[in-house]
């Protein structure tokens, strides 16, 4: 196992057989080998080397998601991406200007090795390696520690993990004066009463991607100034050495030379064809003060200039060697000279430099642009210089020559220059042409003065060159030097001979680019050969020298394109990638002088201070890095082991071994002095869910997440053994930190997909933990120390904290050491660790869904499975209402802030606690990304801004099955299959939203063509509650059109239906874009949130022989579910006060009718039947009562309908009550002693309307009231309760009642209508309102007119809900009028039998109406003669039937209004037809 197949001992991180194939070969030979050993001992052997592995590798997996092969840095690259043996530099986005030059660097070997030996202060280092107080040390410590948003945060250190140098430690408050707003400050009372937050725990040197940086510091007691700040100019830092001083500018010089020398030992010690990330380098580079941001793209060379001189800075105090090493590599001097050309006086004034700058605009090579530097320039006539020894200005000459050359010359080409004619910058993409050696003597002052030399004794001048004569200046005339004389050949070229050792590129264009560097191999160059690499960011490759004029020169570059007909096309373009910066390096090194001793006169204190500079303890950058680069690099090698595919599918087999054996019951055993007897099955899940959970989860591939999570969930349902010692194992990790699983995967992680997998394994053990006997009898114990412990705060009930764990004597029951005994129950611990994690779940809101769904998805587990004994245990301990804490926060009532202070933590807290995070990755985002600012700037962590409603969706789920309610758990409508297109995984409908919509599609034809006509899809779409004005008919032939469909297009004149594959397939498209709208549409057709079905005896109406008679309101449909389902199961659980206390909150119910109105229906009903809600009426009441005016109150007022439509329909002992409150509702001390009921407030408002102080919100308000009790009389309770009580709203029947029939007029206000006054032809324009022309449309129209039957096949109509009963009942098709069917029934009225009509006729706005009424006999339809009873308006989509709904009261009729609906003759089978509308 070892070394074949994991890099084992070896300082390799490719083991041996490092392919796909050979590995799978190892695998399967190592499974040979474990199979064929006596027992079970080969699988033991196996699983503790597995074990020690993942143990090994968790704790630096910790906080770093998506995670790749080889990769601890969080971003997923590949350990074998570089063939080469160095390792790449990670760009942030913009920092390639960065990498380029710290490659050049890092490739000076010798100048490497001495800046990682340069000593530095221990106390002063600000991470990593050993520090003057490190480890135990900084227990009870306040650090300050940056985070990567650049603000300074300070922690309480609490603990130290000495095994893997992790410390705790718990961040303090954030102490804020106001925060939130003039109307909601956050007082520093309010930040002190909040519960602190969890301890955190980490490797303090390394922090945690998107937080801290590693960077920290001891914050004294001496200091005045907040942790992070500067105040002053010097910064102090006490340490047993004595008092260390530095100015700002050194602080921040050595913090960068400290990531300098990390960078270079990362690079040069980590595994071979790692990519170590620089992001620490990059924050400190902020001293330089670059032209612009460091995260954005700047000019290496400036870049690089800067760098070394903040190094010289920090080495010239710390390091003196390694300073004088840096200057003499780097270090030349350029020498202006003045020459007198009357005296012959030369004046030298020398300049230190690091690089010579070379103009190129219109040089062809590097040697013309090193003359131009070296040009003579003359001072004449007005530009006379003065000379010091003639006294006075005369004409001068000033040339420029190097004086000193070093061991690593550096030439910047000035590529960036300014074009005068637009003065914006541009970029000289001009060939410059440089050879691989230079010679630089000819540029040196001693080259320029033998040139000189030469020249002047061939000329008339002083032969001696002294000066003492006032010979004129030879100003360049080489008359009468030989051809052939070379005046340099006296001086060896031995001194000035350089060698191309890197070049820097930039690719682009003034306004951006890339930077990369073309580097030489030194340590090749010691074995003859000549080796260059391309540094490209992560990339390091191989690279020919011989492409260098290719790649660097620049210039133009000609493209050839052949044609087909055998013509070339030749472009000329410019070639936008070319050497920036070239690296010279000496061929003959100069030897390092020995330092001259300079006698300055100092100041006493700096004197002073060097001296105990002498006496500060320091370490080298190989001390302080190397420990964590070792340890970095066993990191990386087993994390490229754990997280290789084939080691993975070994990991399976042993799984599918498992499942194997256990169900051949195999009772093979191990012994276990710690654990007692468990199984080598049990032994080998144990490890695989160690895996799942410590290493798996962190990685970026998520392919395989969900079959390794359908494995170890369907294991843990059916391993008993397995189960019980998961859920210990999970017991015993909450009283952990990073380790605890439980917090990671509901509270911190943020990838999703892992949250929800370990959500499902943790859910899927509890459920069959607590199936089992023992737990069952555990649980049931600790459930009662539970109630024991609260009895003692039930004097203070609402007015303390609860606790969230047992305390006492209690906390016996949750002893960890005691695990696995009857005495402490592991389920018992996890429960109480979910309130400590409620506590805290306002600040991690954004993963709050995932514990939600843990805390659902265990309470789902059937009550002879010890479902009953788990809800009945987090009902103990109130985990509910905490759960209403969480949504309705700081509106919770008091009692509940006081006894869950952290859970109702308010929004404007939460936010003033929350420290601002970064996203890890966000410095990798391309240019203009958006997000990068959103993510990197604004991103508060996980308690940033605030949950909308849709992010509670598994928390209202919860409530609802904690009280004991099945079908409320959202079931998915599509799912993505393997199979692609374009790219993009396609899309189906689940099998149970399928199998759903089938039925709803069958109960929908009318015909038995076998597919759904217009005429079917128009009442469709009318029963799922679309009015004619939202789906227009174009739009239904267009659906009909582009869907699967029989026979043609669908129009009802040639008889196209849409098929039920295109009926699905519409779902399909919709599901994707508006799942609301599905969902809406199964709940109107009496399906569950979970997609199972209503009973048919909540959804219809029966008639005496049991066929449905009509469909009941949705509404009441639920409220008669969920009564029959606790009639037919167990009673509801037993809330607690505080859960009965938070269910009366409006928002509650508020925020759950925004998220999911079917759910939030089933949830209302199912926790307020057979108990008092006037407490809940009363809030609501409130609520709508302050609701704002116009639409911000939308949500408000629907929200409160939804609630009093509930609550009207539930058939209990409480219904009367609830109607008489919520119409009249007197609640003493209520705003002002306002009644707020509904009739009284709408009669107060309405009161003011003589008032000049009534204004058009009064006015809206009142429109509100009476909406919301016409939609209320729609209920048959609240009809009949409205007609006992008659006196009380009868000052509003007009509003109520005769307001409908306004818009449309009394037909009885028209007379003579038969006499053809208006034509004889009963149609009008208005038919066609709502429907596009066309020629179908036109045959439909004209087919209306026809008394064919064709039309009026329709022979029955339903009518139910009629207040007036005897309306009620199947209208019979009578004939026809106007175009329209006529339908007519017998009953009694008034003690006379009668027969009752429903036709259509016009009215004298030349509109169409419905009525229902007494016609007399031989009279036609629609005089004054009739009696009416009911009306509708007509509708413009299906002008030719009465419409389902939009009834209203006329004289003779009753509250409430009728429903419609179309029924079809019975089937040949006997049953019934459908119902269509």
């Amino acid at each position: 196992f070892d070394g074949f197949l994991s890099p084992g001992g070896s300082s390799s991180v490719v083991s041996i057989c490092c392919d796909k194939e050979s590995r799978q070969l190892g695998f399967d030979a190592v499974a040979a080998a474990a199979r064929s050993c006596s027992g079970s001992d080969g699988y033991i052997a196996l699983v503790k080397r597995i074990n020690g592995i993942v143990s090994a590798a968790a704790p630096f997996l910790r906080h770093r998601w998506g995670q790749a092969g080889g990769s601890d840095d969080g971003h997923g690259r590949s350990s074998l991406r570089n063939p080469s043996k160095y390792s790449g530099l990670r760009n942030q986005g913009c920092t390639c200007y960065m990498n380029s030059f710290l490659q050049q660097l890092f490739m000076m070997n010798d100048l490497r090795k001495e800046m990682c030996s340069a000593p530095l202060p221990e106390t002063l280092r600000a991470s990593g390696g050993v520090a003057g107080m490190k480890g135990a040390e900084l227990i009870g410590k306040k650090l300050s520690f940056q985070w990567d948003s650049g603000v300074s945060y300070e922690a309480i250190v609490e603990k130290y993990d000495v095994g893997y140098g992790m410390h705790t430690i718990r961040y303090c408050p954030l102490q804020t004066a106001s925060v939130g707003g003039a109307t909601q400050p956050v007082t520093p009372e309010e930040i002190a009463r909040a519960p602190p937050e969890l301890p955190d725990e980490f490797i303090l040197s390394e922090g945690r991607p998107g937080k801290e940086t590693g960077v920290f510091e001891v914050v004294t007691s001496k200091s005045g100034a907040a942790a992070g700040e500067n105040t002053s100019e010097m910064v102090k830092s006490k340490n047993n050495d004595g008092l260390i001083k530095e100015s700002e500018d050194e602080a921040c010089a050595r913090h960068l030379f400290e990531e300098v020398q990390r960078t270079f030992i990362h690079l040069d010690e980590g595994s071979r064809g790692r990519c170590f990330d620089p992001r620490a380098f990059v924050e400190a580079c902020a001293c330089l003060k670059l032209e612009f941001d460091v995260w954005q793209q700047n000019d290496a060379s400036e870049f690089a200039m800067k760098l070394l001189d903040r190094m010289e800075i920090a080495l010239k105090r710390w390091a003196p060697e390694q300073f004088r090493y840096l200057e003499h590599t780097f270090g030349l001097k350029q020498t202006k000279q003045k020459i007198c050309k009357e005296c012959g006086l030369k004046t030298n004034r020398e300049e230190n430099l690091m690089s010579i700058d070379c103009q190129i605009r219109g040089k062809t090579d590097i040697h013309e642009a090193l003359e131009t530097m070296c040009d003579v320039e003359y001072m004449e006539g007005n530009n006379k210089v003065f000379c010091d020894r003639c006294k006075k200005n005369t004409d001068t000459v000033l040339r420029t020559a190097v004086s000193t050359l070093p061991d690593m010359l550096i030439l910047s080409l000035k590529r960036f220059d300014l074009d005068y004619n637009t003065f914006e910058t541009v970029k000289l993409n001009s060939r410059c042409a440089f050879g691989q050696t230079l010679n630089m003597k000819r540029y040196t002052l001693e080259g320029v003065e033998a040139m000189e030399k030469a020249t002047s004794s061939s000329g008339d001048g002083d032969a001696d060159g002294d000066g003492s004569a006032p010979a004129p200046m030879d100003t360049g005339d080489e008359a009468g030097i030989p051809e052939d004389f070379d005046p340099l050949s006296s001086i060896p070229d031995g001194d000035y001979e350089y060698e191309l050792a890197g070049v820097l590129v930039h690719a682009g264009v003034a306004q951006g680019g890339h930077y990369y560097s073309f580097i030489k191999d030194r340590s090749s160059s010691q074995s003859g050969e000549d080796k260059w690499y391309k540094f490209d960011d992560e990339d390091v490759t191989p690279f020919d020298p011989s492409s260098i004029e290719v790649e660097c020169f620049g210039g133009k570059v000609k493209k050839e394109t052949k044609w087909p007909n055998g013509q070339v096309h030749t472009v000329e373009s410019e070639q936008f990638a070319n050497a920036l910066m070239l690296f010279y390096e000496k061929v003959k090194p100069t030897p390092l002088p020995e330092e001259e001793k300079k006698e300055e006169k100092e100041d006493k204190e700096v004197v002073a201070q060097k001296k105990l500079d002498l006496k500060v303890t320091k370490s080298s950058g190989y001390d302080s890095y190397e420990p964590d680069v070792r340890r970095s690099n066993a990191t990386h090698k087993w994390q490229t082991f754990l997280f290789d595919s084939e080691f993975q599918t070994f990991l399976k087999g042993l799984l599918g071994l498992c499942r194997l054996t256990r169900n051949q019951k195999d009772k093979m055993q191990v012994s276990s002095s710690n654990d007692g007897a468990m199984s080598w099955q049990t032994t080998i899940v144990d490890m695989l869910l160690s895996f799942f959970f410590d290493v798996l989860l962190y990685a970026a591939d998520k392919s395989s997440l969900n079959a390794w999570v359908s494995m170890l969930s369907d294991t843990l349902s059916a391993d008993h053994e397995s189960a019980k010692h998961f859920v210990r194992k999970l017991a015993e990790k909450t009283q952990t930190v990073s380790a605890n699983w439980l917090r990671t995967y509901v509270a911190e992680c943020p990838e999703p997909e892992s949250r929800m997998a370990a959500v499902r394994i943790f859910a899927a053990a509890l459920r069959l933990c607590a199936s089992i006997n023992e737990e069952q009898s555990s649980l049931i114990r600790w459930t009662q120390a539970w109630k024991e412990q609260l009895l003692a705060f039930k004097q203070n009930l609402g007015q303390v904290a609860l606790p969230t764990r047992l305390e006492g004597s209690w906390k016996v029951y949750e002893d960890v050491r005691t695990l696995g005994t009857p005495r402490s129950s592991s389920i018992g611990v996890i429960i109480s660790y979910i309130n400590v994690l409620l506590e805290v779940a306002p600040r991690t809101w954004r993963y709050n869904s995932e514990l939600c769904q843990f805390i659902r998805d265990i309470v789902i587990a059937e009550s002879n499975l010890g479902g009953s004994i788990l809800r009945a245990a987090l009902n103990e301990t109130h985990v509910p209402a905490r759960m209403i804490c969480l949504v309705a926060r700081d509106k919770a009532p008091g009692a509940l802030r006081s006894s869950f202070p952290g859970a109702s933590m308010s929004y404007e807290l939460v936010d003033s606690q929350a420290r601002q995070e970064t996203n890890p990755s966000s410095h990798m985002l391309p240019m203009g990304s958006t997000s990068m600012m959103t993510n990197d700037m604004n991103n508060r962590g996980p308690s940033g801004g605030a949950p909308v409603a849709s992010d509670f969706l598994t928390l209202f789920e919860a409530l609802g099955t904690i009280n004991g309610m099945k079908g409320l758990i959202l079931s998915p409508l599509v799912v993505e299959t393997n199979e692609q297109v374009r790219g993009r995984p396609t899309v189906v409908l689940t099998e149970a939203a399928s199998r759903a919509m089938s039925n709803i599609f069958q109960e929908s034809c009318s015909t038995a063509d076998g597919g759904m006509s217009q005429y079917d899809i128009e009442n469709y779409l009318r029963r799922c509650g679309m009015d004619s004005s939202s789906v227009p008919t174009q739009k239904i032939i267009d659906i009909i059109s582009k869907y699967p469909s029989t026979n043609g297009n669908g129009s009802r004149a040639n008889g196209f239906f849409l098929s039920p594959e295109g009926f699905l397939a519409y779902y399909r498209d919709t599901a994707q874009t508006n799942a609301t709208r599905v969902r809406a549409d199964l709940h109107t057709f009496g399906f569950r949130p979970d997609l199972s079905r209503r009973p048919k005896s909540t959804r219809f109406e029966t008639d005496v022989d049991g066929f449905p008679r009509a469909y009941i309101s949705t509404v009441e449909s639920i409220t008669m579910d969920v009564s029959a389902a606790l009639e037919d199961g167990e009673e509801s659980e037993h809330l607690s006060e505080l859960t009965m206390l938070g269910l009366d909150v409006f928002d509650l119910h508020s925020s759950a009718y925004s998220a999911s109105e079917p759910l939030a229906e089933y949830l209302l009903a199912s926790t307020s039947i057979d108990r008092d809600t006037s407490n809940l009426i009363t809030n609501t009441q409130r609520a709508i009562y302050r609701a704002p005016s116009a639409w911000a109150g939308n949500e408000m007022w629907a929200a409160a309908t939804m609630i009093f439509r509930v609550l009207v329909t539930i058939q209990d002992s409480y219904q009367q009550d609830r109607i008489g409150r919520i119409m009249e509702n007197s609640n003493s001390g209520t705003l002002n002693d306002q009644d707020i009921g509904l009739l009284s407030a709408a009669k107060t408002i309405a009161a003011n309307r003589v008032s000049q102080n009534y204004s058009n919100d009064m006015q809206y308000s009142y429109e509100r009231y009476v909406d919301l009790l016409k939609e209320l009389m729609k209920m048959k309770p609240v009809a009949a309760w409205m007609a006992d009580h008659r006196s009380l709203w009868s000052w509003m029947e007009r509003d109520l009642v005769a307001s409908e029939e306004a818009p449309s007029q009394r037909r009885s206000e028209y007379s003579g209508r038969r006499d053809g006054a208006m034509g004889d032809s009963p149609r009008s324009d208005t038919d066609m309102h709502g429907i596009q022309d066309s020629e179908e449309d036109d045959d439909d129209d004209d087919s209306r007119n026809l008394d064919d039957g064709q039309h009026y096949r329709y022979s029955q109509l339903v009518v139910e809900g009629a207040g007036l009963d005897v309306i009620n009942g199947i209208f019979h098709l009578d004939g026809s009028f106007e175009g329209a069917g006529r339908y007519a029934k017998k009953g009694i009225w008034k003690g006379v039998e009668e027969r009752f009509s429903m036709f259509r006729c016009n009215v004298s706005n030349n509109t169409k109406h419905w009525y229902i009424s007494i016609v007399p006999p031989g009279v036609q339809p629609g005089t004054n003669t009739d009696i009416d009873f009911y009306s509708a308006p007509v509708s413009s989509h299906i002008p030719d039937l009465p419409p389902e709904h939009g009834w209203t009261k006329a004289n003779e009729g009753a509250l409430p209004p009728p429903v419609v609906h179309v029924k079809e003759d019975d089937d040949a089978d006997g049953q019934q037809g459908r119902i269509m509308m």
